[in-house]
């Protein structure tokens, strides 16, 4: 009988010793309202935003336009030196001393040191 006491009033201790959970409130998933001021600024960030990407893209756009232009540019001095160089080449075959006795050979034409003049640039 003993045994039994002393079990029921460990039994008994141990319920009152043990502290009783406390209730907790679950938090809460719903979102919260957000104030005029901040709906505005995240209207005008977004606003602001898809402004600054037009505005990127523009500018890309009109730097790839002003590049293709200056290749187009650069493709025709190169040609324009081509051909200045090549004009430069021709002229000195055609003025050349040896063309000049050739064709006064052809026509049976002689040099005269009389009839010669030295002109200067």
């Amino acid at each position: 009988m003993r045994e039994e006491s002393t079990a029921r009033n460990l039994q008994e201790y141990q319920e009152a010793v043990e502290p009783q959970p406390e209730l907790q409130a679950a938090p809460k998933t719903g979102s919260v309202a957000l104030s005029k001021f901040e709906t505005l600024s995240i209207v005008g960030l977004g606003l602001l935003m898809l402004a600054l990407m037009v505005t990127l893209v523009s500018i890309k756009v009109s730097m790839t336009s002003s590049q293709n232009k200056l290749d187009s540019l650069t493709t025709q001095i190169t040609k324009t030196n081509t051909s200045n160089v090549n004009l430069r080449q021709e002229i000195s075959g055609l003025t050349s001393f040896d063309r000049f006795s050739s064709f006064a050979k052809k026509h049976n034409l002689k040099m005269s040191d009389n009839n010669v003049r030295n002109i200067s640039k």
